[in-house]
């Protein structure tokens, strides 16, 4: 398949893991850059206009974009997302915490020792969740249950790109699924090295802000 067709694969997909998406992205972002090397940008910026909320997506396309290699960065990228130790490091952790809720009403909640939500994408000024989990994030809320979050290799986003990101999804007409939330009562971020408090979670050491996804297209 050429890596066009499988960009616009990618692109057109109504629903996919953020992780699969991304890795998807990174493979055919890296072929593409043998082809057409001056298409890497538009390809990226494409396929973020129709998975803005996608951390992931941000992530591949923030570090191909600043690579000195893509097709070896490609590779890198996609390898990570498809070996993230995420979900059993936290798994290990919450052996240890008690009862976790990850779905469930405000009854489910009322029992829980930590509630579990997994982002898209988490940043500064919030954490975009699939619209079927805000309301375990409220019950936790009112009910004051400590909330952990789930944020895999490349969802922690940083300040500048939090923005653009956020700016897209606030464009009117938007179909693309994903609800921005605050921020309040997040205790841990779960990620590819194990609990962090928020704070340092964000502090994201491998996602560069090229100024090509700063910048209005």
């Amino acid at each position: 398949m050429h890596p066009i067709e499988r960009l616009r694969y990618v692109a057109r997909a109504g629903w996919a893991a953020p992780a699969v998406l991304a890795a998807e992205a990174a493979w055919a972002l890296g072929d593409l850059s043998l082809y057409e090397e001056h298409a890497v940008l538009p390809a990226c910026r494409r396929l973020l206009d129709r998975h803005p909320g996608c951390g992931p997506l941000w992530w591949v396309a923030a570090r191909i974009l600043t690579a000195g290699d893509v097709v070896d960065e490609a590779a890198r990228c996609a390898d990570a997302l498809e070996s993230d130790p995420t979900g059993d490091l936290l798994d290990e952790d919450l052996a240890e915490r008690g009862r976790a809720v990850r779905h469930g009403g405000v009854g489910d909640v009322a029992s829980a020792d930590v509630v579990v939500v997994e982002v898209d994408a988490i940043g500064p000024g919030g954490m975009v969740l699939d619209p079927d989990d805000v309301g375990l994030l409220e019950a936790a809320r009112a009910l004051e249950v400590p909330v952990w979050v789930e944020a895999g290799v490349g969802r922690a986003v940083p300040p500048r790109l939090w923005e653009a990101m956020a700016g897209r999804l606030e464009r009117p007409g938007r179909r693309t699924p994903g609800t921005v939330v605050g921020l309040a009562g997040v205790e841990q971020v779960a990620g590819p090295t194990g609990l962090l408090a928020v704070r340092v979670a964000l502090a994201c050491p491998d996602f560069p802000e090229p100024a090509e996804l700063l910048a209005r297209w």
